[in-house]
């Protein structure tokens, strides 16, 4: 081997030794020769605590292959956003949206029954009655009962509306009524579907001060062209079925009816929620609209030229599999990077390595098969005479596919201002600390924008160190930063997502990433389903329909068996000496119970029933407040000052039960029922849709009046 006698012979050796205590030394025992002249100029002048190395080594280790260079750095040219491109895209396929819908059809977020006779008026009740040939007499129009989740069908390309199919069955009913009750009995029936053209909105919902979601929704609210169709088997027939364009007044009464029962839940969500990678870039447009089965969506940001062409958006399914992927241009990253620079986070990010490090600018871009995060800077008076070390530190990711896996190859670049600045490198504090800087500011950075979607899957790639990077994003669980959070249920829903079949592609400025996304019922967090009921005469009881029914954490008196004790009260005393004279300190802590909390608030529905829904990360609640009483009195002057801190106690288990309000202005509650009271309560699901926790207040009934049985 040939003697290093220069810098500029040492430079492209420095990657492999980086993390070696003595850089030299490690390269002559790989067998390379150091000239004499060069070793004397190499000889450390300051060395980095133990602690210090062990920290860049780790960071190090996550860069990748190391590289040095001087004087070399290559420009990062990014493509320019073509005419009309949104920075963000993203897209469902319907038969995943129907999926979420059969989810909120079974937890009943969309109705199974709707009371028609409650809701219209007699005029449009005789109006709907006489449009039909009934097979039998005696029966008049009751409930509209929606027998099979409803599904979404396109109507036509780059339509930003989609039908809305409801499978029906309308009863013609016998209503008797009985001790402030009813007894429906089914004369004869109609089957068959409406359908509704109804509007494509989105909503984006915060989720923390530099992260949001997307949700694809359908709104009820701006439904039109509604069409009632009778299955031909329907022993209830149309007297005269409106001709083919035409309009169609029964539909139109009961599309009116369904807004009516709706009332203000005329929204449902249809996607999972899509992390949006814009940090707290303000949203200038959104597009929606429909291609093929596809639901798409297409974001415009503020700081960047033009405006959004929905001609443009386009479906980036990977195969037929896949039904769901979200693109992005790195226009949108280098907005937000650039701003963390000038803002100076970046600069705290790197300061976590050393607390003289600077970075002055940084940039983003996506190219073929590959990411690059660049970050330019310096670290202050590190070299000797005061002088600064600057750099510019390129991570490089490669993604490759082979066949169903996703390898992912790192590389860490650090190009110094010129050959010279080696020399301060390898005497001063090592050369992992210029790969640590950059890992550490990239992690950061990403880490402080979101946990999910292109982020998230960002974060993941500087952190991963194995082989399949898909295993990594797809576990699901908990299992980590991944495309969607897959501990959090389709909104509205009892299903969590799974996720498989990732799929990551990088083009010019452009990463797709796209996913087979399913569901499950959900595990990890809270559910109750409750119904009340209250008795009267003749052993018969009733549904409580419409009431308010609140969810209440027990804390005053504390229950028997809580799993929260208070200590008693206790008084400390101190002195202190001060120049205005002596200071005697006492303090007084007491631990005060609060009062019940109300945890959740909900209406019971027609049959008496409630729905509440608590994430696993929001359960906990206070038992209470921990008071300290601080008197400090100046025993020269005998001024006496006092000041009152709180605190909360945390209750990680609360201690559940229900408070309901009678239609009559009195409460009744479930703390004497066993069925009603949960002391240190955990997560769980408590009941179902279809078999509820049934409370019953004033005996155990023998026959209940409910307007569901026929």
């Amino acid at each position: 081997m040939a003697t290093i006698s220069n810098p500029q012979n040492l430079l492209p050796l420095l990657g492999s030794v980086a993390a070696a205590e003595d850089p030299v030394a490690a390269l002559e025992q790989r067998g390379h020769q150091v000239a004499t002249a060069l070793k004397t100029r190499l000889q450390p002048h300051r060395r980095p605590t133990p602690t210090k190395r062990k920290l860049w080594n780790k960071m190090a280790a996550k860069a990748g292959t190391l590289a040095f260079t001087a004087g070399q750095p290559h420009p990062i040219t990014a493509r320019q956003l073509a005419p009309g491109e949104y920075e963000f895209s993203a897209g469902v396929r319907m038969s995943l949206a129907n999926e979420i819908l059969a989810g909120l059809h079974a937890n009943g977020t969309v109705p199974d029954v709707i009371f028609l006779d409650r809701l219209l008026s007699a005029g449009n009740i005789d109006l709907l009655q006489g449009a039909f040939r009934m097979d039998r007499p005696g029966g008049r129009i009751g409930r509209f009962q929606i027998t099979a989740p409803p599904t979404l069908e396109p109507i036509r390309e780059a339509l930003d509306r989609v039908a809305f199919v409801i499978p029906f069955r309308l009863n013609f009913e016998r209503i008797v009524s009985i001790f402030s009750g009813e007894v429906r009995s089914v004369v004869t029936f109609a089957t068959g579907r409406l359908r509704l053209s109804v509007g494509l909105v989105t909503q984006v919902v915060p989720v923390s001060v530099a992260a949001r979601n997307l949700e694809i929704q359908i709104d009820l609210s701006s439904s039109s062209e509604a069409r009632l169709e009778i299955d031909p088997s329907s022993p209830v027939q149309r007297t005269s079925p409106p001709p083919p364009g035409g309009a169609d007044g029964l539909a139109i009464i009961l599309q009116n009816a369904l807004q009516q029962r709706l009332a203000g839940s005329l929204r449902f969500t249809v996607s999972a929620a899509i992390p949006l990678p814009i940090g707290k870039l303000e949203i200038h447009e959104i597009a929606i609209l429909t291609r093929g089965d596809a639901l798409l969506v297409g974001i415009k940001v503020q700081g960047t030229p033009g405006s959004g062409n929905p001609a443009t958006l386009t479906a980036l399914f990977s195969d037929a599999q896949t039904n769901f992927f979200s693109r992005v241009h790195d226009q949108v990253l280098r907005l937000i990077v650039q701003s963390a620079a000038r803002s100076g986070e970046l600069t705290r990010m790197a300061q976590q390595t050393h607390p003289d490090a600077v970075i002055d600018s940084a940039d983003v871009a996506f190219g073929n098969g590959t990411i690059e995060l660049r970050a330019t800077g310096k670290i202050v008076d590190l070299c000797p005479l005061g002088v600064d070390l600057g750099f510019t530190a390129t991570v490089t990711l490669t993604i490759t596919l082979e066949g169903t896996r996703i390898r992912v190859k790192k590389e860490t670049s650090t190009d110094l201002d010129n050959s010279d600045a080696v020399l301060c490198v390898v005497t001063s504090l090592g050369l992992a600390l210029l790969a640590a800087v950059a890992v550490i500011t990239f992690q950061g950075w990403l880490a402080g924008l979101a946990a999910f979607g292109v982020f998230g899957v960002l974060t993941l790639m500087l952190e991963f160190d194995g082989d399949d990077f898909d295993l990594a994003v797809g576990g699901g669980g908990g299992g980590g930063d991944t495309l969607v959070d897959l501990d959090f249920p389709f909104p509205g829903s009892d299903l969590l997502p799974t996720l498989t079949g990732l799929f990551i592609r990088l083009d010019d400025s452009t990463m797709l990433i796209a996913a087979h996304l399913g569901t499950r019922p959900d595990n990890l967090n809270t559910y109750f389903y409750v119904r009340f009921l209250e008795a009267g005469g003749f052993a018969l009881a009733r549904p409580m329909q419409g009431v308010q029914v609140q969810l209440m954490d027990r804390d005053s008196p504390a229950p028997e068996g809580d799993d929260v004790t208070l200590p008693g009260p206790s008084t400390t005393q101190s002195s202190q000496p001060t120049p205005g004279g002596g200071v005697v300190i006492t303090k007084r802590t007491r631990f005060v119970r609060g009062s019940d909390e109300t945890f959740r608030q909900v209406t019971t529905d027609h049959a008496g029933r409630i729905r509440i829904y608590i994430p696993s990360d929001k359960l906990a609640s206070k038992a209470g407040s921990k008071v300290v009483e601080t008197t400090r009195l100046n025993v020269d002057t005998e001024r006496e000052t006092t000041s009152t801190v709180r605190t909360p106690i945390p209750e990680a288990r609360p201690d559940f039960y229900f408070r309901i309000a009678r239609p009559n202005g009195t409460f009744i509650d479930t703390l004497g029922l066993p069925a009603g009271f949960f002391l240190n309560f955990q997560s769980s699901r408590i009941g179902t849709r279809a078999s509820p926790l049934t409370i019953t207040f004033g005996g155990a009934p023998i026959v209940v009046l409910d307007p569901d049985v026929e």
